[in-house]
């Protein structure tokens, strides 16, 4: 039945839509190779791998459901509460009562009550819950897909590969996992600051669109929050700047718009220290030594790579960029594959290293002959805010990632704006 729901309304958004917007030919293409890549992921990890996180999530999820058809006021202090041991005591034998692990963390229960809604829904099956996880998390990708066609709509086709059909994203990003939301919440809040920068659509759909998406990256990974800042913000005020027609007034205005930018990104981590907590702008440099060196310790069996020991300082942090933006971007190499997941990532990280080499060649050819690469991306600023967004994604995974299996999760935020980025420049120096 959710299927068949899912289908028609698949069908009727792209029928009302495809006459003034072609790019609706990929919607329904697009939103089945999620629900596709959702349930592989979920047949894997149930027949294959047996228990995982996917499985933890589901089972105390559904202990919040089975409270909700049973007391529903218990529910409320339950859901509405912390992660307290009071709280807990609440459920019982009835109902089930989730791991510990996961109801005393706040981030792990956010992913908790967002799933509540979903296993109502969906019966409190564990596949059906599946295929709404990845048919609503869809809306972050179709919407990044759609804002960059607004820009580039020639080279339409090759970015619904870039954004709606890579393995990994499909995949890892379709699955009852925290990465699922947080991959939605980062499409969402990047189409959202598109929209400000913009002035496009009604003022209060954006606030709502920004702050939600915020608030879920906030709640589950924060990280992911710092590392979108520094860019909305430059992305922000480039946009004001370009306003300017008055050129000596605008090349003036722009050493202190970059003031602006680094404190009011240090400003605004500074005020949300508390719910960042160990990424907190005090903290982070501790937190990526202690985590990149968790990751690769021996009880990992060898499914970790070393980008060499760092110390918590900027200079030592920095001194590691190139192999930690290497290693976010490319591995592991299909070498480095040790098992059926792991192959097909490294076949995908192929296939990227291949467009950014091919990019990188034709920037060298296009640029002896005079076409003007940067004019592009000041013309399009959200080039220069994915490209920004993604090496800084880059960095801070591959240097606090040294596990293959929690990188190839952790990147796929980067992919859809990194591999648009390079279908766009792609295309571009080839039309010239």
């Amino acid at each position: 039945m959710i299927l068949l729901v899912i289908f028609l309304y698949g069908g009727y958004t792209k029928r009302k839509n495809l006459p003034n917007h072609p790019e609706y030919a990929y919607f329904l293409w697009g939103m089945w190779a999620k629900i596709l890549g959702g349930l592989a992921f979920a047949c894997i990890y149930i027949f294959y791998y047996g228990q995982a996180d996917t499985t933890s999530y589901y089972e105390c999820a559904l202990a919040y459901t089975n409270m909700f058809t049973s007391n529903f006021s218990d529910f409320l202090v339950v859901y509405l509460g912390g992660g307290t041991e009071e709280i807990k005591s609440l459920f019982n034998h009835e109902t089930g009562s989730p791991m510990w692990y996961m109801f005393s963390d706040d981030k792990t229960r956010m992913v908790i009550k967002l799933l509540v809604p979903l296993l109502l829904l969906g019966g409190k099956s564990y596949f059906v819950t599946t295929v709404l996880v990845s048919a609503i998390t869809y809306g972050g990708l179709w919407a990044l897909f759609r804002m960059f066609v607004s820009y580039f709509p020639e080279f339409a086709r090759n970015l619904a590969i870039g954004i709606l059909f890579m393995p990994s994203v499909i995949f890892w990003g379709g699955g009852i996992l925290k990465d699922s939301f947080t991959l939605a919440a980062t499409c969402f809040f990047i189409v959202a600051t598109d929209r400000f920068v913009q002035r496009k659509g009604s003022v209060l759909i954006r606030w709502i669109m920004l702050f939600a998406s915020g608030f879920v990256i906030l709640s589950i990974k924060p990280y992911i929050l710092i590392i979108l800042l520094p860019g909305t913000l430059v992305w922000y005020f480039y946009a004001r700047i370009k306003r300017i027609k008055n050129k000596f007034f605008r090349y003036i205005i722009v050493p202190f718009i970059y003031t602006v930018v680094i404190a009011g990104t240090y400003g605004v981590l500074t005020t949300l220290s508390d719910s960042l907590g160990k990424f907190a702008p005090d903290k982070a440099l501790q937190t990526a030594v202690v985590i990149q060196q968790d990751l690769k310790q021996e009880y990992y069996d060898g499914n970790s790579f070393d980008i060499g020991n760092f110390d918590p300082t900027l200079p030592s942090i920095l001194a590691k960029a190139p192999l930690a933006i290497e290693a976010g971007l490319f591995r592991p190499y299909l070498w480095e594959s040790k098992n059926l997941v792991m192959i097909l990532s490294g076949l995908e990280n192929l296939v990227i290293l291949g467009v950014t080499l091919a990019m990188i060649l034709l920037i060298l050819f296009g640029l002896a002959k005079g076409h003007n690469l940067l004019r592009l991306i000041a013309d399009y600023p959200v080039l220069f805010y994915s490209l920004m967004f993604s090496l800084l994604f880059a960095f801070m995974i591959g240097l606090t990632t040294s596990n293959f299996g929690a990188l190839v999760r952790f990147k796929i935020p980067l992919i859809p704006p990194f591999m648009a980025t390079m279908m766009v420049i792609l295309g571009h120096l080839r039309l010239k």
